[in-house]
């Protein structure tokens, strides 16, 4: 109830995602407040507001009701010879062309371990790990914060990618300063240490004439390919991702320039010995320093 009318924000719409009338609803707020011996609502200019104590109780409902989903999943994965889950997400930089290989390996090695790639995490995934929403998280750019548990996967160079009938085409290499002539395309506008605002644009004070925010890798590919704007991404995506949508790669300035990956997993939690193992064979099979 707690979490449909979070979701809902109003009791109407909430009894109806219930399937209960809205004067059974109201009863059941009602009875929850009186339990709880406190408000949990109140109405606002027609709305209902959560008070603290509301505020509260809204967070312990998405954290239990998480829980709930995942061990109802965990266990209906039992029957099948799984006994564990592990989570990955992938930020929006990665590339995906090495997930056959990790599933084959993990089926190989250890096929008690179910994993799932889990979406909607690309922005944030030191956040999705904080609320337990993964187990693992695969980051670019600055070391994940110390209370991780942190595998470094290696160094990876980042290139420019563009059209192949693209004014830059020709050159061998682009300069930071020839950002400022083209439109620039990224997964979204906010500066981030560690990544081509940082390494390029900053750092040679230099912007890009326009920047469009395309939200996910695909997107961003995609414009790119039919307009004469630029992107940056690291060359283990660049490589894998760019020739589909037609693109060609050139390195940036004198080509030193690089981001790095990560690996961050949960400490103290049941399956740490699964996420140990699904993180060991990521490493093994992404081979950036052969």
């Amino acid at each position: 109830m707690i979490r449909a009318l979070e979701v809902a924000g109003s009791v109407s719409a909430a009894a109806i995602a219930l399937q209960v009338s809205q004067s059974a609803l109201s009863h059941r707020i009602r009875e929850a407040e009186r339990l709880l011996d406190t408000p949990l609502y109140s109405r606002q200019n027609k709305k209902l507001v959560a008070t603290p104590a509301g505020l509260r109780v809204q967070f312990a409902a998405r954290r239990v009701l998480a829980e709930l989903e995942r061990a109802e999943h965990d266990v209906a994965h039992m029957s099948g010879g799984v006994t564990t889950t592990v989570r990955l997400g992938l930020e929006a930089y990665a590339s995906h062309h090495w997930l056959p290989e990790l599933y084959q390996q993990l089926a190989i090695k250890c096929a008690h371990i179910g994993l799932e790639v889990t979406a909607d995490v690309g922005l944030h995934p030191e956040s999705a790990l904080r609320q337990q929403s993964i187990d693992i998280a695969l980051i670019s750019g600055l070391p994940p914060a110390k209370d991780f548990n942190c595998m470094h996967l290696g160094e990876d160079s980042l290139l420019a990618l563009m059209a192949s009938d693209h004014p830059l085409a020709k050159n061998a290499s682009v300069f930071p300063e020839m950002f400022a002539d083209f439109p620039y395309v990224a997964y979204h506008t906010n500066p981030e240490q560690g990544r081509e605002y940082d390494l390029v644009f900053r750092r040679h004070h230099v912007l890009p004439s326009n920047v469009i925010s395309a939200g996910v890798t695909e997107a961003v590919l995609t414009i790119v390919g039919q307009s004469q704007g630029l992107t940056i991404l690291p060359a283990w995506t660049a490589l894998s991702q760019g020739p589909k949508y037609g693109l060609i790669t050139r390195p940036i300035g004198d080509g030193a320039l690089t981001t790095q990956w990560y690996l961050a997993g949960l400490h103290q939690v049941a399956n740490r010995e699964a996420i140990l193992e699904v993180m060991q064979t990521i490493q093994n099979i992404t081979r950036f320093n052969d």
